[in-house]
């Protein structure tokens, strides 16, 4: 026994499943391992911002520290841009210029500069939940090294 319908259309169906991401990517180059690092943060604050880097406002630098439990360093990036994503969120600060000073495998030593924003003012902010481990290999090349990054937004 089927239930009455109570509309013309036939056709119509109260819902369907439809697929859809909840991510979004980037692929980071660098000829070096710190260069890799800085530009996944650049990448990671691209989406952030939607492509528009903040520069207006105070300036703030914030100095990280971060250590390696593990010796993968794809564990480290994850690390360094949740550690990012955690500040910006917490301290509404939207970073622009990334320099590691110091990275190994026991872990890593940078700076990031940025400048302090109101993210209710602005809706040119994407949310990025997280940094994920999807897929995540840091691969070495002759001209330098690249990984693949997806975020949870």
């Amino acid at each position: 026994m089927s239930a009455p319908n109570h509309h013309n259309n036939k056709s119509m169906k109260p819902f369907e499943l439809i697929e859809h991401t909840a991510d979004i990517g980037i692929k980071a180059q660098g000829e070096t391992l710190t260069e890799l690092f800085e530009n996944a943060a650049k990448g990671m604050f691209h989406i952030l911002a939607c492509g528009n880097a903040a520069t207006e406002g105070t300036e703030v630098l914030k100095n990280i520290e971060l250590k390696n439990n593990t010796d993968r360093l794809e564990e480290l990036l994850v690390s360094w841009l949740s550690e990012l994503l955690y500040i910006f969120n917490k301290e509404k600060i939207c970073f622009n210029s990334f320099n590691v000073l110091s990275l190994n495998n026991e872990g890593m030593i940078a700076q990031a500069k940025g400048v302090h924003i109101d993210l209710y003012q602005s809706n040119l902010y994407t949310e990025i939940k997280a940094v994920t481990f999807h897929n995540l290999k840091i691969e070495e090349q002759i001209e330098g090294f690249s990984c693949t990054i997806i975020f949870d937004v």
